[in-house]
Formats: C-alpha cells, structure tokens, sequence
C-alpha cells in the first residue's frame, strides 16, 4: 500500500511539474499596444489621502515603480480614521476592488466601513484552476465574509441614502496572491523561489470577485466554517484577517519603497518639481504607509522570512489556513473551545524555506526527480501544501458547518446558482 502511495504521490508532483511547463500559450495579440503608465508619488499620496474618492485603474498597464501591477496593490486598514476597540467598533478599509470592468480592462478601488461586529457567516472557498475540476490538484483558496442584513458594509464613495444610492454591500472576500507585473502571469514551479514574487492580500466586494472568477471558467465551492464562541469567534476570524493584511501589506509596499527610492523620487515630472519636492513627497509616502504597530503576537506581525509569496508555504490556500488557525489559537487562548477537536487543532505554522523549494524553481523535470524524496517528505508532513486536503483538514479540527452529517458545502456557477441569486433574476429582462 505505502508503494501504491509512493508512486501517486510521484505522478501527482509529475503532473504539476507538467501543467507548470505546457500552460497555454497567449494567442496572436490583436489588440492595440498597451504603454505602461508608472504611478507618481504624488498621485499615489492623492490615492492615499482621499479614502473617499474611487480610483479608476487600468489593470493591464497601471504599475507602481518597481514594475508591480497597481491592480493588485493589497488591501490596507486606515486606522487612524477606525475604532476598532469601541463597543460596536469597525475599520475603514482601503484598496478595496468594488466594481471595475474585467471586459475593458478597469480595475476600481473605494474605500468602505466596516462593522466588526457584523460577521454572520464566513466560508472557505475553492476554485478549481484551468478546468481541471474539483479534485484536482492546483486550486485557490479564499476566504469570504458574510455580513447581516442590519450590519452591513457601507462603502463610502457611493453615494447615500439622500441621493437614492445603494451604498452598502453584504460581502468581503480576501484572496493572497503573488504580486508581480501586470503582463506576467504566475508560475507554480517559479513561485518555489521566494524572491520570485512578494505577497499581497487583497480585497474585493464578494459579487466583484465571483464576476471575475466566472468569466475565468472558475466555480466556486464554498465550505461555511465554525469557529468557537459563535459570531464573536467569527469576529475575532475577521479582526485577525485584517491585522494580518494590513501588516503584511505595509511591510510590503515598505520593501518595495526602500529598494526604489531613487526610481520614485525621479517619477516626478520635471517641469513641475525639483528633486528636493520629490524626495518630500517621497518621505511623506514613506510615513503613510509604513507598518502600524498593533500588536505584539509573533502570529499576527511576521518577519521578513514569511512575506514573499511561496508556492507551497505562502500561497492563496495556505495563508487562508493560517489566518483561520490563528484566530482560533487566540480563541482558544482565552478559553473557547466549543466544538473543537483538539486533537485534530492545527497550530498556526506557516514552515521553513527547504534548499530543495528554491532549487525546484530552476530545475528540469530530471531535476525534480531527484528532489523526489524531500518532496515527497514534506508532503507526508504537510497535506495543506494541496488546497484540496484543507477542507478535510478543517472538518476533522471541528471548525466545518455540519449538515446531514456531511460538512456545509455550496458549489455557486455562473450557469447555476451564484451568491446572489441565478443570473436571470439580476439582469434586466
């Protein structure tokens, strides 16, 4: 039997390696010549002080200096303008994708309130990639918050009730990502290398992201989680998460201003600033959006070590894991073990960079043959490493919605049922 499990496990990392290297092929390109246009800092520090105005980005052209795609820039927390402490706190959100146009090739930003008490659901959901199905073995993995009807999320660049707008939206979700150029699409096998990509988390109004993920051929399937303590556990999984996005987004997009600072000083047009206003406006961005100091729960705050984005370590699905397992050892921490197995608790443990991951980025399929034991070591010792393992993973710790005996699980399609309705019921007949 343990044979028998050798060699899938070799045909499985086999067939990744293949996927990897025959991709699909970008077809003649009949479209216009795309010029890319480089954020200044100035408008980056408009960008910044303006929460309430929406701002409208080219997907495919619009990057900060350094060459990342200004489209995936991460989500971030205004905390000063946030009460995040009081009795009925919330947070001002930043960055968040609410709208856009994935036909013409726009990306929006707004800004939106959120209560941190609202939280009436939060799932875990898979996205099967490249129609490969629900078993396969590449996925992304997500997390999605769901807010009550009289807790909603009220953007704030959408109007208001006076005028006759809709301003509140009933979903989040939060999705990592490997950020990296616009015209560069991601490769599992170069993401092995940390230096490859940095990571990003961003966040999208829920209908915003399904839209996107449904005209990339990718369904949903949603698994609806338990936490300990009931919707104060969810609370507890949503402050978490934003701590979490925040920090590794501020010490992110500090990085890239540090190893740029001489590129952004010079984005200034000559004709109107000097270099001393530039360096000025440089230093301000470098104040606004440097990390905040929150807490001090190695958890929450990772070093440096654990930014980069990393296939296996780093990845959509497991930094999803990992902000749930850290919410639930801080629930645990204060004493809310309901429905836990603890047996089965996975501890917060995001790994350690082997030398094999890094040569993997490099190397030929005989390569990866020879590396077969490390992986295949690291596998046995890390299921989670395969998106589709979590639920599984997440049913056996007691944090899965149960029903008939079976964890809680919605497959939403375009074709079929979405969050939000069929597709006929919201289009104008």
């Amino acid at each position: 039997m343990r044979r028998v499990l050798t060699v899938i496990l070799i045909v499985a990392i086999v067939t990744v390696a293949v996927l990897v290297a025959t991709s699909k092929k970008e077809g003649p390109d009949m479209s216009l010549s795309k010029q890319k246009r480089t954020l200044t800092p100035e408008q980056l520090l408009r960008w910044f002080n303006r929460p309430n105005k929406p701002l409208r980005l080219r997907t495919s052209t619009d990057i900060l200096p350094g060459g990342y795609a200004a489209a995936m820039a991460p989500v971030m927390v205004d905390w000063q303008s946030s009460r995040p402490w009081d009795e009925h706190g919330f947070v001002i959100l930043l960055n968040l994708n609410h709208g856009g146009n994935p036909v013409d090739g726009t990306t929006v930003f707004c800004s939106a309130r959120v209560p941190l008490d609202g939280v009436e659901a939060a799932e875990f959901t898979l996205l099967p990639l490249d129609n490969i199905g629900q078993e396969g073995l590449i996925q992304h993995g997500q997390l999605r918050f769901l807010f009550a009807a009289d807790h909603p999320i009220e953007l704030l660049n959408y109007g208001n009730e006076e005028m006759g707008s809709d301003y509140h939206i009933r979903d989040l979700v939060f999705s990592w990502e490997a950020w990296r150029p616009p015209d560069t699409g991601y490769k599992f096998k170069t993401g092995m290398n940390p230096a490859a990509y940095l990571l990003t988390p961003r966040c999208f109004s829920g209908p915003t992201r399904f839209l996107d993920d449904a005209l990339g051929h990718r369904d949903w399937f949603s698994y609806r989680l338990r936490l300990p303590n009931g919707r104060r556990g969810l609370a507890e999984l949503l402050k978490t998460n934003l701590a979490l996005c925040d920090g590794v987004a501020r010490h992110n997009v500090s990085k890239i201003l540090k190893q740029l600072e001489e590129e952004w000083a010079l984005q200034a047009p000559r004709s109107e600033k000097n270099q001393a206003e530039a360096m000025a406006e440089w230093e301000e961005l470098r104040k606004v959006m440097a990390p905040n100091s929150l807490t001090t729960d190695t958890l929450i705050d990772l070093p440096d070590d654990d930014l980069p984005y990393q296939t296996l370590l780093r990845s959509c699905a497991t930094m999803s894991l990992y902000t749930i397992n850290v919410a639930v050892d801080r629930l645990v921490a204060d004493g809310h073990t309901d429905g836990l197995d603890m047996d089965h608790r996975m501890l917060p443990d995001l790994g350690h960079q082997e030398p094999w991951m890094t040569e993997l980025a490099k190397t030929d399929l005989k390569g990866i043959f020879l590396r077969t034991p490390a992986i295949l070591r690291f596998l046995r010792a890390n299921p989670q490493a395969f998106p589709k393992n979590i639920p599984h993973q997440l049913e056996r710790a007691g944090l899965l919605e149960m029903e008939n005996g079976k964890p809680k699980k919605i497959h939403y399609r375009l074709d079929d049922i979405t969050p939000y309705g069929t597709l006929q019921e919201n289009l104008i007949k």
